[in-house]
């Protein structure tokens, strides 16, 4: 019974050490005293006073509807469900809330126990909430993403006061392939049922989630591969479009910006007399299938893009010709006659057909050529030249 009353009165001890800190920050105090308040904790706190109001009451959140979608194809979805059960056991002896969140900081699942059920809900603390650094500031959800490593934020370590009765262990869920951090596991309850075991359960609970990833992985929710045969994944699922809308996609993934309406219709139809209304519904049929993540005024896309002629183009220009070699497959959309994206195989063809040309190498280039399906006239050509005239 000592025991236990000597580890309240340490936490207690604790919360009113890191809140009076934490009002004198906020209040902008030159006698904050760093040797009291972590490190990381510190950077994060300065970070989040540059974007973040210090009287913000809840995260803000994507509509729940969405977030279930987002979390139903996403690949932590899979990796997750033999862990499941035990995080909803812990969460209920623990009186924990779990959550898993992607890695732009939104939950896309979270249980809770009774104990933290409200007080989840109160403050966004469930599916589609945005829990990243920018949206409120420190928290064990969005340090983990930003450190890229298990963090544990007590009590007024976090920089809203809305969870300052909180005690939240986070861990990164790391490919073990590429290292890739796909998302976040996060443990919270409230400050005074505090435990040092919390931090080591989250850790490996996101360790085992980060062995059922497949091995292979979409390189970005969207994947654009328009150089040679054009094919589109979407979520690491193949997406069957005809070829204007795999022209929209491309201008789009080239103008992260955004396009106006009329810019849009002239990169894609140049002087042809098609009429604008045609391009909207284009669009928002396009919309629909990548689940609304196009936005408007400008067009955009609202979601991670690669594409394989922008990879190659940057290699290129960056002078890595083998990696260039390994992405190319053929000419961008050769079928297209869109002058926006004329121009873009133009200029990737002619420095493509330079780096072919300087080539000394006949392995790399029979390597390309067994890759490529098409437009490997080039290397053949380049290949016959080192042959015949080495």
């Amino acid at each position: 019974m000592e025991q236990v009353k000597d580890s309240a009165t340490r936490l207690s001890q604790r919360r009113r050490t890191i809140e009076t800190q934490w009002s004198r920050f906020v209040a902008g105090s030159p006698f904050v005293k760093r040797d009291g308040i972590r490190d990381d904790i510190m950077s994060s706190w300065q970070r989040s006073a540059q974007h973040i109001h210090p009287l913000q009451v809840h995260a803000p959140a994507d509509d729940e509807y969405s977030t279930l979608q987002r979390w139903k194809e996403s690949q932590l979805c899979l990796a997750a469900q033999r862990e499941q059960e035990q995080m909803m056991q812990l969460a209920h002896e623990g009186e924990l809330v779990a959550a898993i969140a992607d890695p732009q900081g939104r939950l896309l699942w979270t249980f809770s126990s009774r104990h933290m059920r409200s007080r989840a809900e109160s403050v966004n603390f469930t599916a589609g909430g945005l829990w990243d650094e920018a949206s409120v500031g420190t928290n064990a959800v969005g340090l983990a993403l930003k450190l890229r490593r298990s963090v544990t934020v007590f009590s007024s370590e976090h920089y809203l006061p809305f969870v300052h009765d909180w005690v939240c262990y986070a861990a990164p869920i790391t490919h073990p392939q590429s290292g890739e951090v796909l998302g976040v596991l996060d443990m919270s309850t409230t400050w005074n049922r505090h435990t040092p075991l919390g931090q080591a359960a989250v850790t490996e609970l996101a360790r085992a989630i980060g062995r059922c990833l497949p091995q292979q992985l979409p390189r970005a929710e969207l994947e654009i591969h328009a150089l040679g045969q054009p094919r589109i994944l979407f979520r690491g699922k193949p997406l069957s479009l005809p070829m204007r809308q795999v022209e929209i996609l491309c201008l789009l993934a080239l103008n992260p910006q955004g396009l106006s309406l009329e810019g849009f219709h002239a990169a894609l139809y140049g002087d042809q007399p098609i009429s604008t209304t045609t391009l909207k519904a284009e669009l928002s049929h396009l919309r629909r299938l990548l689940d609304g993540q196009i936005g408007s005024r400008p067009y955009r896309l609202q979601m991670p893009v690669w594409a394989d002629f922008i990879q190659v183009w940057q290699a290129l220009r960056q002078q890595q010709s083998q990696e260039a070699f390994s992405l190319y497959r053929g000419s961008f959309l050769p079928q297209s006659a869109s002058p926006e994206l004329e121009e873009w195989r133009y200029c990737i063809d002619a420095v493509m057909g330079k780096a072919i040309d300087s080539c000394q190498d006949p392995s790399v280039l029979m390597g390309q050529l067994c890759h490529s399906t098409g437009g490997s006239e080039l290397v053949r050509e380049r290949l016959a030249e080192l042959v015949l005239h080495p």
